[in-house]
């Protein structure tokens, strides 16, 4: 699912409706969260698409280890 809008437009409440509902039904391990930046990324406890993208370096799955 991808949240598009401009500022204010809730997209945040959004987004922690979504991750409630999933700690509700206790599968919020299938949830993953990406913002393109990295402040955007922290404030919904997230990923920024960047590392998301990057899922292989040499052979290694970089999101195993964070």
């Amino acid at each position: 699912m991808i949240i598009c809008g401009k500022e204010d437009t809730r997209k945040s409440k959004v987004l922690q409706t979504v991750t409630e509902a999933f700690q509700q039904q206790n599968c919020d391990h299938h949830l993953l969260k990406a913002a393109y930046a990295g402040v955007a990324a922290f404030l919904i406890n997230g990923k920024t698409t960047h590392v998301i993208g990057t899922l292989s370096v040499a052979g290694h799955n970089q999101l195993e280890g964070d």
